[in-house]
């Protein structure tokens, strides 16, 4: 019996250590896109999305596909938990996108959107908080038949 209960101590020990590491090291964060009221229906799909760390590291926040609509309502593009720490740069790596207009294309320069977040105010994700980061679209141009979204996207952190 006396080992049975201090199997069990041990357990309990183990894996509430493991948790209080874990939460105590990282931190959630939550992603989400907005876009400036433009009378356009512009479909981005996203397959990674990466956080820079202050210290050079790169974390994923999502590597799911997600498509979703450019809209001038907060969108939820990804959420998780991530080492705790201070970043100063967004990546999105766009795969497809395109306009519900007939007739044009979209062009996103290079399929990446690097992101440097406003006014140089960088990302905190600490274990007890829920950082946010909202993304804003504010330059989609008409040019020869093609839109283009600039890559000069900003990001605000919500700390």
């Amino acid at each position: 019996m006396k080992t049975w209960i201090l199997g069990l101590v041990v357990i309990v020990l183990v894996v509430g250590g493991y948790l209080g590491y874990i939460y105590g090291t990282t931190g959630n964060v939550s992603v989400y896109v907005q876009d400036a009221p433009s009378g356009l229906s512009i479909y981005l799909t996203v397959t990674s999305i990466m956080l820079h760390a202050v210290n050079g590291s790169w974390v994923t926040v999502s590597n799911k596909t997600i498509t979703f609509k450019l809209s001038s309502n907060l969108t939820l593009l990804a959420s998780a938990r991530i080492p705790a720490g201070k970043y100063n740069e967004v990546f999105l790596y766009i795969s497809n996108a395109t306009a519900s207009l007939s007739g044009f294309s979209v062009t996103v320069p290079s399929n990446v959107f690097k992101i440097h977040f406003v006014a140089g105010k960088d990302l905190l994700v600490g274990p007890t908080e829920n950082a946010q980061v909202i993304i804003s679209f504010p330059h989609i141009t008409l040019s020869s038949g093609s839109l283009i979204i600039s890559p000069s996207v900003t990001a605000e952190a919500i700390n």
